[in-house]
């Protein structure tokens, strides 16, 4: 399974942090989130790492370079990083041509959260957890008949089941084939300063993507600076108790 980690943003809601660094490159603890990440991955024996960089991408580079041995990593560069994090997909779109975990940078979690995905027996996958508080920012997933039927920050889907979304996603050869052509088509009709999500959105209508719910795990998406605070008092105690 390929792995495509999507770190080119400029992370502009905590500028005083990611004028110096990337945001994947924010430590918490003894480790940057990017090498937490490569440690989960190299758990669960994933190899063929595909980073899309942008903003700073010569500090990725050089945290980088002496932790890459074990992985085969490629980086793709999105040069119009300042636009919608959707043509950072859109620039990965020719590596979804196999079985692939589609991944924001910019979360701390425990390996087990990711397995969890990864063993699911829904070939495209999200990461569901019901256990949050709607303060309009979460990206959320809602749930009907058992799949995910719509991706928005907006509450307007009539669902039975309504989670935030971690920011992973599992996606078959098939599933990333669709996909491909939708971000082709956003990219055509100059639909460009979107997020990525947009897109997974357009697939849900033509590829059943189920859910695991991952409530009993520990994880923290780190889009303010009060949330790196929260990673480190609260998040990471809890990563490094968990079994």
């Amino acid at each position: 399974m390929k792995v495509i980690i999507l770190a080119a943003g400029v992370g502009k809601r905590m500028s005083a942090v990611t004028n110096e660094i990337p945001k994947c490159l924010i430590k918490i603890g003894k480790k940057t989130l990017l090498e937490s990440y490569l440690e989960s991955f190299s758990l669960l024996g994933f190899k063929d790492i595909v980073i899309v960089v942008g903003h700073l991408k010569e500090k990725i580079r050089e945290t980088l370079q002496t932790r890459d041995q074990n992985f085969n990593i490629k980086y793709i560069e999105n040069e119009q990083y300042t636009k919608g994090s959707i043509l950072s997909l859109w620039h990965a779109r020719n590596e979804l041509n196999e079985d692939t975990l589609i991944m924001d940078a910019d979360v701390l979690f425990h390996e087990k959260l990711l397995a969890k995905l990864v063993k699911s027996k829904d070939k495209n996958c999200f990461l569901l957890d019901e256990d949050f508080k709607d303060s309009g920012e979460e990206m959320k997933l809602f749930v009907r008949g058992g799949k995910v039927v719509g991706i928005s920050k907006q509450s307007s889907y009539d669902c039975e089941l309504v989670g935030e979304g971690v920011g992973f996603l599992k996606l078959s050869e098939s599933g990333g084939a669709i996909l491909k052509n939708i971000l082709e088509e956003f990219e055509r009709a100059g639909r460009v300063n979107l997020e990525y999500e947009d897109a997974l959105h357009e697939l849900l209508p033509h590829c059943s993507v189920g859910f695991e719910r991952v409530g009993d795990l520990p994880w923290i998406e780190i889009d303010f600076e009060e949330d790196i605070e929260k990673a480190r008092r609260e998040i990471l105690p809890r990563l490094q108790k968990c079994p």
